[in-house]
């Protein structure tokens, strides 16, 4: 008795260490697909490059680099709808210093502390992203996790599974 009271302690208390936030998410979803051949997206295959896609509110698909520089693609009605691109939109690349030449990570372009559609994040060149409003700053060469918050304990950033083929990339959940 006392043996089996001993392990359901242990198993309990094993249950309550356990991380409450898993490395993918089905919060939002993601449908996305670009060919890795082709501007923009071909800065895809350099380590460290990083760009936020998201949907205009006219249709038009804007996808923007660490740089700065936005590109803008008219969509035809077929392509917007197809395309679901979470909560605030998406950052798709590849890490620095990634082990698999092939990894490229893909996370939700809003806050994931703040949760608002409107709260997106800005990418700088260094690999981070951070939020304009509430000021937390996360790695995006490190699988998203946080590296400088303004409260307690921060999630990471909301992050999407990712399938390489060929020159095509897909981003869906």
């Amino acid at each position: 008795m006392k043996k089996a009271l001993s392990l359901a302690f242990a198993l309990l208390l094993s249950a309550g260490c356990e991380n409450s936030y898993s490395t993918i998410s089905v919060k939002y979803r993601v449908r996305f697909t670009c060919r890795t051949d082709i501007a923009p997206f071909n800065q895809l295959s350099t380590p460290g490059r990083f760009l936020s896609v998201r949907m205009l509110p006219d249709g038009s698909l804007s996808v923007t680099d660490p740089d700065g520089n936005e590109n803008i693609r008219p969509l035809t009605q077929k392509e917007s709808s197809s395309f679901t691109l979470g909560l605030g939109g998406l950052i798709i690349g590849k890490p620095l210093f990634d082990t698999d030449a092939s990894s490229v990570y893909a996370f939700d372009l809003a806050c994931p502390e703040c949760d608002l559609q409107q709260c997106r994040l800005k990418t700088d060149l260094s690999g981070n992203a951070k939020c304009t409003k509430c000021g937390n700053i996360w790695s995006l060469n490190n699988g998203g996790y946080p590296v400088e918050t303004t409260s307690g304990k921060v999630r990471t950033l909301y992050r999407y599974p990712v399938k390489a083929s060929g020159n095509s990339l897909t981003v869906s959940n």
